[in-house]
């Protein structure tokens, strides 16, 4: 998230906080969710989504080994 706009950031931040996946409904409803307004999603809606797949992607989850 270097290269981007601080809007967009915001953005991906509320969307993946909202668990939205990485498709158009799923991120326009959740930035409906958090208060952004329509021309806003439309404009940015691409980059969005593309951060929340980066987000997803990069995303680990700790598992514990009992041996």
């Amino acid at each position: 998230m270097s290269s981007i706009d601080p809007t967009t950031a915001q953005m991906i931040t509320a969307a993946v906080s909202r668990g939205a996946k990485p498709d158009a409904d799923s991120v326009s409803y959740a930035l409906l969710d958090a208060r952004f307004r329509s021309f806003e999603i439309t404009m940015r809606l691409d980059d969005v989504i593309a951060g929340v797949r980066k987000v997803r992607a990069t995303f680990t989850v700790p598992t514990l080994d009992v041996a």
